[in-house]
Formats: C-alpha cells, sequence, structure tokens
C-alpha cells in the first residue's frame, strides 16, 4: 500500500472513531482503530522491507563518493 493510499485510510479511519465515540458506538470505534492499527503497521513492514541505500549516511569513512582522494 502506498503512504498516500495508507495516509487516506488512516484518516478515515479516524473520522469514523470520533463519529462512533460521539454516539457511543464502541464496537464500531474498535473496528475503525483496528484499521488505523493496520495502516500504521502496514506502513512501517513497507519501509523496512524496501532495497538498501547505495551510500549509507554515517559519519566518516573515506569511501564516499562526494570525497575526492588527495593527489
Amino acid at each position: 500500500m502506498r503512504t498516500d493510499a495508507a495516509a487516506g485510510v488512516f484518516v478515515a479511519a479516524l473520522a469514523v472513531v470520533l463519529v462512533s465515540l460521539a454516539q457511543d458506538w464502541d464496537v464500531l470505534a474498535v473496528m475503525a482503530g483496528a484499521v488505523m492499527l493496520g495502516t500504521i503497521v502496514a506502513t512501517a513492514r513497507q519501509r523496512r522491507t524496501g532495497p538498501d541505500p547505495d551510500v549509507t549516511l554515517r559519519p566518516g569513512g573515506e569511501g564516499r563518493p562526494w570525497r575526492r582522494p588527495k593527489d
């Protein structure tokens, strides 16, 4: 799921939670909360399983692409 779609689902579920809590519909609030939790887990998992970066941004190291060897 793309991040934009996940954000839309999250906001829609948040609106359902707010309306259901105002109307005392506890079961609907719990179900919408589960949907919100699922979107967070899905986007976090998607970021972790992506490809490794070509260049890490850790400090130090002479093998950086923007550093040129000193002549």
